[in-house]
């Protein structure tokens, strides 16, 4: 008997009926077995794993059957013992999935004493340092009592793993989970979900958009495009979504920004007076420059220092030590009101779409809101207008404009973001992890947008990403950074076909 059976799985959502989310899907995953549900963003990976876990929004309208172990769970209104103990799931987005109040430790205690009842305390965080070492976390007892907010979001999403294999369920859901990590740690999370799987018989839904990862860990594939089964094997989704692997290339001109020396510190573990008692040093004595015209890639492991230096440069977390110039004024001495002047000028894409989209305006208001505070355009009609063109720029509908981040997926949410980023007109854009979260196709797509919009109005990128393959193709130059320092630096294809530097070795073989 098969541990989960999906036979004519049909999801819409009051107002689109004519635009069913899933329609007619089936498959079936035995004991100890994997199944990759493959797809390009918004096919409906997604939907199809919310409606597994009983978590459809109200306006949601399924039929169809879904059975784990022969019971049926479609219209089941008792979840409370199915979530997080038969069936557990690893979500896309970390950072709105943890709760920002409690420490990452209490979350996992909290979720092994719900579904272990009689566990006493003490018992439980024994069982949540064991699976935050498990997960290949650094020093476990230290991160128990960090809260999300302090950690990178490779380290949230292993958090995420860990909370999820916690109770042994039978049956595990992993939402793109390794999208955010490095090469390496990707590698070694997939290797742990495996052996995980193996030991305990797991039977494993794997949603993913990237080919390689499909490959490398399913037993078995469902293709997915728009709401339907597309085809059940590797050879389908090569067939159904054509790549194009060509970027544009770059041009270059005269330096926009230079990083000199540059030191970003945290104070640990605070006293009763609020004075740290250990100074952690995330960025260390690091320089680079980036030319006009031209894309920096920043590539490393997951809290090497590559969004605290992103972070840095836009004045959100404070240098201690060095200078940034941006056409030739030091950001690290400008005041309140100095960067208020500025802020158009450079604009950032963040990693997580999720955390950074305001869930209570639709898109229409948001990018409207943002030309109005920067006074772009002549009058709601202007703008509008303008706003329309950008979302079919960055591949959304028009209908988007009253839509909210909500009812998009993962990758539609970046591509929101982007759009935001460009409503501006910045010279200078930080992409921190900007299309991890999008399908391969999709990926090279707005890789082409974003360098044609560079090349016709001059933008300069700082492009950070684990994805040595994308860097590849992208970026002009890159900077390998390790435990917060640079390690190796130079021509994008001539570091990473030729590396010099051990760790970059590593990075390189660790590629699926």
């Amino acid at each position: 008997m098969p541990i989960l059976e999906i036979q004519d799985l049909t999801v819409s959502f009051t107002g689109d009926e004519d635009d069913m989310a899933l329609q007619d899907i089936s498959f079936s995953i035995e004991k100890g077995r994997s199944l990759a549900l493959l797809g390009a963003s918004g096919s409906g990976k997604s939907v199809t794993s919310l409606a597994v876990m009983g978590l459809l929004p109200e306006n949601a309208r399924s039929s169809g059957s879904i059975r784990l172990e022969g019971r049926e769970l479609n219209g089941n209104t008792d979840w409370q013992e199915v979530r997080g103990k038969e069936i557990a799931m690893i979500f896309q987005e970390p950072m709105s999935a943890l709760n920002p109040l409690m420490t990452c430790g209490e979350q996992l205690v909290e979720g092994i004493r719900a579904h272990q009842p009689g566990i006493s305390h003490k018992t439980a965080k024994a069982q949540a340092v064991s699976w935050m070492e498990k997960v290949l976390l650094p020093d476990p007892l230290q991160l128990f009592h960090k809260y999300p907010h302090e950690l990178s979001g490779g380290q949230k999403q292993r958090i995420m793993i860990a909370m999820a294999l916690s109770n042994k369920p039978k049956l595990l859901i992993a939402d793109e989970p390794t999208t955010a990590l490095d090469v390496l740690v990707q590698l070694e999370i997939l290797q742990l979900l495996k052996s995980l799987q193996q030991e305990y018989e797991l039977a494993l839904l794997f949603i993913t958009h990237d080919l390689s990862v499909a490959e490398w860990i399913a037993d078995e594939v469902c293709i997915l495009e728009k709401g339907r089964v597309a085809g059940n094997h590797l050879s389908d989704y090569k067939k159904v979504f054509v790549l194009d692997e060509h970027v544009l290339p770059g041009a270059r001109e005269d330096a926009l920004l230079k990083v000199q020396n540059l030191d970003v510190t945290f104070g640990m573990q605070k006293n009763w007076l609020g004075t740290p008692r250990h100074i952690f040093k995330a960025v260390d004595n690091v320089s680079f420059s980036i030319s006009k015209g031209n894309t920096l890639g920043i590539v490393g492991g997951s809290g090497s220092g590559k969004s605290t230096v992103s972070k840095c440069i836009m004045g959100i977390v404070p240098a201690a030590a060095g200078n940034i110039f941006f056409k030739g004024m030091d950001l690290t001495a400008l005041s309140p009101k100095g960067w208020r002047s500025i802020r158009k000028e450079m604009q950032m894409i963040f990693q997580d779409p999720h955390a950074s989209l305001s869930p209570r305006m639709n898109v229409g208001d948001m990018l409207a809101e943002v030309m109005q505070v920067h006074h772009i355009g002549k009058g709601g009609g202007q703008r509008q207008e303008y706003i329309r063109r950008l979302l079919d720029k960055v591949g959304l509908p028009v209908q988007s404009l009253k839509k909210y981040p909500h009812e998009f997926s993962g990758g539609q949410k970046q591509r929101l973001c982007i759009a935001r980023a460009l409503v501006v007109e910045p010279e200078f854009i930080i992409c921190d992890e900007s299309i991890a979260a999008l399908d391969t196709k999709m990926q090279y797509q707005i890789l082409n947008l974003l360098k044609a919009i560079q090349q016709e109005d001059h933008l300069t990128y700082l492009f950070i990403t684990h994805d040595l393959k994308i860097a590849e193709i992208f970026c002009d130059e890159i900077v390998v950074m390790q435990e917060g320092r640079i390690v190796e630096a130079g021509n994008a294809a001539q570091v990473l076909q030729y590396p010099q530097h051990d760790y970059t070795r590593q990075l390189r073989k660790a590629l699926l």
